[in-house]
């Protein structure tokens, strides 16, 4: 594995794939195009702009999740994340790490901000919710570009307790994520 050049995202080196010279540049480029369409995709759902987000997806996207229902289709995706983005006061997406392979890639994130009060009593709650996703891409057919096809997400939310980091990692040491 090395560093991307783009992320600092992970990916395989030139010289661990088999082939020539160009098929190594052509998985290259793809990995800088997967990095490139998440770090769009996070960029777009902090904005909350709906037509932003779906422009990364294909058009029968799924996102799978561990806390809600899939979501189908990009513009009911991009609908879905301006929503969320309402929801969350300031939230910001962010891509911690970032492994792809030129065709999938799996990331770990943080989404950061201050959570809404639930209760008429209570304050606005800052809050880092932190998880992993994988994804697989698609070609579109009319412009070339790689989109996303599916995002497989996973994480865990509490409204009561709205932070979920690991228990005991050292978010923040160096070579650590959160550094």
């Amino acid at each position: 594995m090395s560093e991307h050049p783009i992320t600092g995202a992970d990916s395989a080196s030139s010289d661990d794939r088999a082939g020539d010279t160009d098929s190594a540049d052509r998985a290259d480029g793809a990995d800088a195009e997967i990095a490139a369409c998440i770090e769009g995709y996070f960029s777009a759902c902090t904005s909350g702009d709906a037509d932003a987000v779906a422009r990364h997806f294909t058009d029968d996207a799924v996102v799978y999740d561990t806390n809600h229902a899939p979501v189908r289709g990009a513009e009911v995706i991009g609908r879905f994340w301006s929503r969320i983005a309402a929801k969350w006061q300031g939230a910001s997406w962010h891509c911690e790490r970032l492994v792809t392979d030129g065709e999938t890639a799996a990331i770990e994130w943080i989404m950061s901000g201050t959570m809404a009060a639930h209760r008429s009593t209570e304050a606005a709650e800052p809050f880092a919710v932190r998880g992993s996703e994988h994804y697989d891409f698609g070609i579109d057919g009319a412009t070339g570009a790689r989109l996303i096809s599916e995002i497989r997400q996973y994480w865990t939310f509490d409204l009561d307790h709205p932070s979920s980091e690991l228990v005991d990692y050292p978010y923040g040491d160096l070579g650590r994520l959160g550094a």
